[in-house]
């Protein structure tokens, strides 16, 4: 809650006039549909204060939209037209004008409102115009999306992140003036990629920064960033899943024990909007998504305890149809239905402790409601305004029906990073309990070996499973089906699989397994992913990743050639001398992290660097 109001009463929603964020997608159209030239820009001469330019975007470009020759104080707000949230925002960003600029990477091909108003949010008649620039994703197998943000705009001074790549070092900063700068990295599958951080910088608390790819988050710094070589990865080009801190990742719940957590940031989707907020800001801090649905009827409450004096907000949506799933019903489209926003002091004034939460037998009479009733207790001051028997920070339980589906955010407002204890309130026969996945996959790995690629997995336990379907693809999106290995029906034993490839495509392949029950429903796991050079002549160390013994192969070896083996820092970590094109090595004393490797043969010719990774 960054501005706090004081309301007193339960079911209101509270208007926050001290923070504005993004603007509600009530603009009016202004001429038509451009299309920037990328790499290039154009203009649209006229967008007046509560209007939209619609613009042609293509997925992978990055788009910079700005009104810095405005004479009116803008703000700009993204949103697909085909619908949603919006996409990105900014309020003041050229220089030190009150004029907007706001950095987009496309998610999407279509056609993208840019609306324009005035701040805050208001209309008028004075014409803007809107610069569009575009520029083309850089080159390579994948494109990775690295934004760094400063929440004051002052800039991050001396501070910076360097990102690594194959020994290459790179070092990206904010600028004075800007709230974030987006850049695009191409990289390579199995290139080595190492992420830093100097901290030396003032107001740390400003800065965090992303590492994306896909949707998917490959490192996410939080709010202070840590200092020094923070992530060290070998490129697969496969998106990571959504982050738990976007409500497309919500974390389901299977069981009725508590849990705990310490979210650090606020994830890569703004999911929190005017329209779904309800008694939450209109903003995000740091806060995990959840999602979960009763497996027996009853009453259902919890308690959210910090693991110190803090303030927690947190709000739950639903209910939603058996078998929704984040994909269906994220981000929510209107207000929650259990909401609890108090400040942390106020809410120790009011009961004692800074826990808070729904179904409490004193605090929040009834203890348990109807879902069809919203309950919501918006942002205080210090001091609780309300009288009991309402209590600060406490909501009525919800009375919830077998099947049904709920979301709930958990959010730290004072981004303290101080964690939290959950504890569910459970009665009249209301459980949690999840539905027993088929199987439960241990390990799943794809690497080359001479004759072609391994693609081999274990499993934990196994209900009903009938055969698993290995699937090939060249572009990650379409698969084929390349063989078929029998399940091993219904055990608690662990089982172990392999599947040889005998033709894998030269350059990338794409794996993964679908697996079928005895009923026919199926799923599919993760993909892995191997880069198959058009020849034999780089060196290769199989498995990739691996660990304990792993096989060098590179046929130009010959007696007095010499192996050396570097961490991502660069330095030498292993020398060994080769007899053979083939030499099997322990590697079980590494460190877990990733290598480069090349040869040097007696004659002084160099292979080229290889990557290995060290599970």
């Amino acid at each position: 809650m960054g501005f706090r109001c004081s309301l007193v009463l339960v079911l209101a929603a509270c208007l926050a006039t001290g923070a504005m964020a993004q603007c509600p997608n009530d603009n009016t159209l202004t001429g038509v549909a451009v299309t920037p030239p990328c790499p290039g820009s154009t203009t649209v001469p006229c967008v007046q204060g509560g209007q939209y330019a619609l613009v042609n975007v293509v997925a992978g470009n990055t788009y910079t939209f700005s009104t810095c020759a405005a004479t009116f104080d803008t703000q700009i707000t993204l949103f697909n037209n085909a619908g949603g949230g919006s996409m990105g925002y900014n309020d003041d960003a050229c220089g030190t004008g009150l004029q907007s600029s706001v950095t987009w990477v496309a998610t999407f091909t279509g056609q993208l409102r840019v609306l324009v108003d005035q701040y805050n949010c208001a209309s008028n008649t004075t014409c803007a115009p809107l610069l569009i620039a575009c520029t083309p994703p850089p080159s390579g197998d994948c494109v990775y999306t690295l934004t760094l943000s400063d929440s004051f705009s002052d800039g991050w001074g001396t501070s910076f992140v360097t990102i690594t790549i194959n020994g290459v070092p790179t070092n990206y900063t904010v600028p004075a003036g800007v709230p974030s700068v987006t850049v695009q990295i191409g990289v390579n599958i199995g290139d080595a990629i190492v992420i830093s951080y100097n901290a030396s910088g003032a107001f740390q608390t400003d800065n965090a920064y992303t590492l994306a790819l896909g949707g998917g988050t490959i490192f996410n710094s939080g709010t202070p960033p840590a200092a020094g070589v923070v992530y060290a990865g070998s490129v697969t080009c496969v998106p990571p899943p959504p982050a738990p801190e976007d409500c497309l990742g919500a974390v389901t719940i299977c069981s009725n024990v508590a849990f705990s957590n310490n979210t650090t940031n606020t994830g890569n989707i703004v999911d929190i909007n005017a329209a779904n907020s309800g008694c939450l800001d209109i903003v995000e801090y740091q806060g995990t998504w959840y999602v979960f649905s009763p497996s027996s009827s009853g009453d259902l409450g919890l308690t959210i305890a910090p693991l110190g004096p803090d303030d927690y907000d947190w709000a739950i949506w639903g209910p939603y149809p058996p078998g929704s799933t984040p994909s269906s019903i994220c981000p929510p489209s209107g207000p929650p239905i259990r909401c609890a926003a108090s400040s942390g002091p106020a809410t120790f004034n009011s009961t004692g402790a800074y826990a808070t939460g729904m179904g409490h037998p004193t605090y929040s009479p009834p203890q348990f409601a109807s879902t069809a009733i919203s309950y919501g207790i918006p942002a205080t001051l210090n001091a609780c305004p309300l009288i009991p028997p309402q209590y600060c920070g406490w909501v009525p339980g919800m009375q919830v029906t077998v099947g049904q589906v709920y979301l709930m955010y958990i959010s730290n407002w004072s981004q303290s990073s101080v964690g939290f204890n959950m504890n569910w309130n459970l009665q009249n026969g209301a459980s949690l309990d999840c539905t027993v996945l088929p199987i439960e996959l241990l390990s799943l790995q794809a690497y080359a070996v001479p004759g072609g690629v391994h693609v081999d997995w274990s499993t934990a336990t196994e209900v009903d499973n009938d055969r698993f379907e290995v699937e090939r693809s060249r572009d990650g999106e379409i698969f084929e089906h390349i063989g078929t290995v029998p399940g091993a029906g219904s055990t608690f034993q662990p089982q172990y699989y392999t599947h040889l490839d005998p033709q894998p495509f030269a350059g990338i392949n794409y794996y993964r397994l679908r697996q079928v029950d005895l009923n026919g429903d199926h799923m599919y796991s993760p993909v892995r992913v191997v880069h198959l050079a058009a020849s034999n002549e780089d060196p290769r160390l199989i498995p990739n990743p691996g660990s304990g013994l792993v096989d060098l192969l590179w046929p130009p070896v010959e007696p007095g050639s010499i192996l050396q083996l570097h961490d991502a820092t660069g330095r030498e970590v292993r020398r060994l001398r080769l007899d053979a094109p083939r030499t099997t090595l322990d590697v079980s004393d590494l460190a877990r992290g990733v290598y480069g490797a090349h040869v040097q043969l007696p004659s002084g010719q160099r292979s080229a660097t290889v990557v290995w990774v060290r599970e």
